[in-house]
């Protein structure tokens, strides 16, 4: 999951949460905040601590963005003063807390977690299980496309990585590295592109420039 930095609130003073989404995405980026799922309509503004159930309605470090799916499988679970149940990805390192493979179902990263210490595993879990990130759809009633558009961005990345090995020390390297780049901002899911090219820093520096926001202290530390 993408650890971002959303910096702070914007100077202006909002009348209603959805005035947010627009700072949201210059910032973040027309992706999910919790799947990075790329949103082509317009993002939705989540509540970190649901709305109904007493979170601050238009504090900016209560908000998000959100794809449909992720905002409706979390619902209004996470009430007020609940948020610390949880790790977020604008407050925490979630990018490690996550594993990404080719069956597109992403895993929590126990080794990571266990070195982490059983209360940031809790909260790992916790947010893993309140969003579903590993449902697969066995019924047409389930839309969730996640798992889907995880599955087919996967293999879109190994196939460019396929193609940068055999090139990328040739004359063509940096017109390819563009081609990436432009692939990868489409088809979002940082995490799978980060996974496929672990290898690679050239490849890993321009993603997470490409992705806004991104965190990169967390994202390039090769230490955890």
């Amino acid at each position: 999951m993408r650890p971002v930095d959303k910096g702070q609130a914007p100077d202006v003073r909002f009348k209603k949460y959805q005035d947010a989404e627009p700072y949201l995405e210059e910032r973040l980026g027309a992706y999910c905040s919790f799947c990075e799922y790329p949103i082509q309509h317009v993002p939705e503004v989540e509540h970190k601590e649901a709305k109904k159930r007493g979170g601050e309605v238009l504090d900016w470090k209560n908000l998000l963005l959100s794809c449909k799916y992720c905002n409706t499988r979390k619902g209004i679970v996470v009430g007020k003063g609940e948020k610390e149940k949880y790790l977020w990805c604008d407050e925490d390192d979630t990018f490690h807390a996550l594993i990404y493979d080719e069956t597109g179902v992403p895993k929590l990263n126990d080794i990571y977690l266990e070195k982490q210490g059983r209360k940031v595993r809790e909260k790992a879990q916790a947010l893993f299980e309140l969003l579903k990130l590993d449902n697969i759809p066995i019924s047409p009633k389930d839309k969730d496309r996640r798992y889907a558009k995880r599955s087919e961005v996967w293999n879109h990345a190994v196939r460019c990585k396929h193609f940068w090995n055999k090139i990328k020390k040739t004359e063509m390297k940096e017109e390819y590295l563009q081609t990436i780049e432009m692939l990868a901002k489409e088809a979002g899911f940082f995490s799978v592109w980060m996974t496929v090219f672990k290898d690679d820093i050239e490849v890993k520096e321009m993603l997470i420039h490409t992705f806004k926001g991104t965190r990169k202290e967390y994202c390039m530390d090769e230490s955890l």
